[in-house]
């Protein structure tokens, strides 16, 4: 069959039948409908390869999924991609590879590869990551990593936030962050997009957690706990709490290994704060929390001091406590767990007198002398000693 010599129309190309044997039809420029012995129809252009000026074929697409003026259009761009110099077929593998790297890149994807590799994490914080991940998803999870801007993300949380979960919000951008921050580590995207945003996001007002901070009222609940009749594990984290007044969770992960009995010491890093304070927080002691210890080191399961009631391999839940002092008609808007440190922070200051920034150290913040620069926790250590064996034996008055 003859080959067209003007440029093809509509009609010549939806009209082409199969024949005997392959057979091209020409548009101009290179370009050719190609038309199999099973009747597929498919675009083609033929061009010098820049370098060797060696004839090359690039497959545009089948008909009728890339019409003619599609085509037409694609032999534009090739055009293009030659007058600067630049091979067609080396373009086509670099768009392909990136649609590629794209498709497996998605935010989706690597929130759930940074979550699943965070394995030193509680179950619960892992829970509440996969929440976050969640509720960025609905904006996020199909969008590769390199096309997210800062906007994206915003309204991604600004959904949650506009629902009155502030703080949920604000938990989403820096999950978001981390994701970022990993990608970036393993070159799946230029960098963390959440920089952008600070400030963006409304600030949920400061929680302020229920603590009794009367003397004689706090005698009375330090008294209701040594009247405690459920587990003994849990009785004695209840007579640490006040006395060592670290967080919650600080209590529930301490593990024997950080414990010194001998030189009435527990050195372990902080959680909350390690990322900006790095060094240890070394809690001194008292003879009361060594007696404490000691006697619970006989009844030892694993390496945690307060395992869990059914296995050894984790920690006490988080709500263990909690329930606890409900349990001796401690409620929730009365005095909580983490209240004890408010508790402490108040009673050493005003009953004891000790310097506020003894007492901050001890309770692991960051504490900056008169230049600024935040003092290491190992600071005023002896100061500390004194201050920890004190308050242990005043609440011991309270008690009697």
């Amino acid at each position: 069959m003859a080959k067209t010599k003007q440029p093809l129309t509509h009609t010549q190309v939806n009209q082409a039948k199969p024949a005997d044997k392959p057979y091209k039809l020409t548009d101009g420029g290179g370009m050719y409908l190609y038309v199999s012995v099973a009747g597929t129809k498919s675009w083609r252009i033929d061009y010098p390869a820049p370098l060797t000026k060696k004839r090359v074929t690039i497959t545009l697409g089948k008909f009728p999924e890339i019409t003619l003026a599609h085509a037409r259009q694609l032999r534009g761009d090739i055009k293009y991609t030659l007058a600067m110099g630049q091979d067609p077929r080396k373009v086509k593998k670099d768009d392909e590879r990136q649609q590629l790297l794209e498709s497996n890149n998605t935010f989706a994807m690597i929130a759930e590869e940074y979550i699943s590799r965070q394995t030193h994490l509680s179950s619960a914080t892992h829970k509440n990551n996969r929440r976050y991940a969640t509720y960025l998803n609905k904006v996020l999870g199909d969008m590769p990593m390199n096309q997210i801007k800062p906007i994206d993300v915003l309204d991604a949380c600004r959904a949650v936030e506009s629902r009155g979960y502030l703080e949920t919000a604000l938990k989403m951008k820096s999950l978001a962050g981390q994701v970022f921050r990993y990608a970036v580590q393993t070159a799946k995207a230029e960098r963390d997009v959440t920089q952008d945003l600070k400030g963006a996001l409304k600030e949920p007002p400061t929680k302020h957690y229920p603590a009794i901070i009367d003397p004689f009222r706090f005698g009375q609940m330090l008294r209701s706990i040594d009247d405690y009749n459920g587990s003994f594990e849990v009785k004695c984290a209840l007579k640490l709490m006040p006395m060592l007044f670290v967080r919650s969770g600080e209590m529930r992960y301490a593990k024997w290994s950080d414990f010194n009995l001998e030189k009435n010491t527990w050195i372990f890093t902080p959680r909350k704060t390690k990322r900006k304070m790095g060094t240890s927080l070394i809690v001194p002691l008292p003879k009361q929390a060594v007696e404490i210890l000691s006697k619970l080191a006989e009844h030892k399961r694993g390496e945690f001091v307060f395992p869990a009631i059914h296995t050894t391999v984790q920690p006490m839940s988080e709500n263990t406590m909690n329930q606890a002092l409900k349990r001796l008609g401690i409620t929730g808007d009365t005095h909580t767990i983490h209240g004890f440190r408010a508790s402490a922070r108040t009673m050493i200051s005003e009953q004891l007198k000790y310097d506020d920034k003894f007492i901050e150290l001890q309770l692991g913040h960051r504490v900056p002398d008169m230049h600024g620069r935040a003092y290491n926790r190992a600071q005023f250590l002896d100061e500390r000693k004194k201050m920890m064996q004190e308050w242990a034996d005043y609440l011991d008055e309270l008690k009697s």
